[in-house]
């Protein structure tokens, strides 16, 4: 569908790559208090290994691209299952991307999780953004994301899409 740029691999991603992901500028910027970036890589690679979340990672030859991820079931405490149920509706999220990295590698990512989606028989995958970051939310709805819910936050207003990917 999208041409990524030569010698662009995608796979899952290990527990090696949690430190290359920060260190590497993929993953970073402010948290809640008492928490870091290393502990939520953590927390994240051991939702994948029980199966509940899945990480994907684009890397080229200067280290790590991008990162996606799928989320099945939410973690405890975080009950919405318009955004991810644990059966087919699951929610795509953290998608970040190196400074400089090409938009054609996110635009890969996000198709390689609806593929995994699919498979996993998933038939409805969601997203959640900031309302003020209007570039994002265009590029979201030109992926076919629809808007179907607002929600305020403490930082502002997020805006949850999603789409049928049967």
């Amino acid at each position: 569908m999208y041409s990524v740029p030569p010698k662009v691999f995608i796979r899952f991603a290990v527990p090696r790559d949690a430190e290359r992901m920060i260190a590497e500028g993929v993953v970073g910027g402010p948290l809640p208090p008492g928490q870091t970036w290393s502990n939520r890589a953590r927390m994240w690679l051991g939702e994948q290994q029980a199966g509940r979340r899945v990480i994907l990672v684009a890397e080229d030859d200067k280290g790590i691209a991008g990162t996606i991820q799928l989320v099945f079931k939410l973690p405890e405490g975080y009950n919405d299952p318009e955004s991810a149920n644990g059966a087919d509706v699951a929610m795509m999220e953290m998608l970040r991307m190196r400074k400089g990295a090409s938009a054609l590698i996110a635009n890969r990512l996000v198709d390689e999780v609806q593929q995994l989606a699919r498979k996993r028989g998933v038939k409805t995958v969601t997203f959640c953004i900031s309302m003020e970051q209007s570039a994002a939310v265009a590029q979201v709805k030109s992926w076919g994301f629809e808007e179907f819910r607002i929600m305020p936050e403490k930082r502002g207003m997020l805006a949850f899409f999603r789409k049928a990917i049967l």
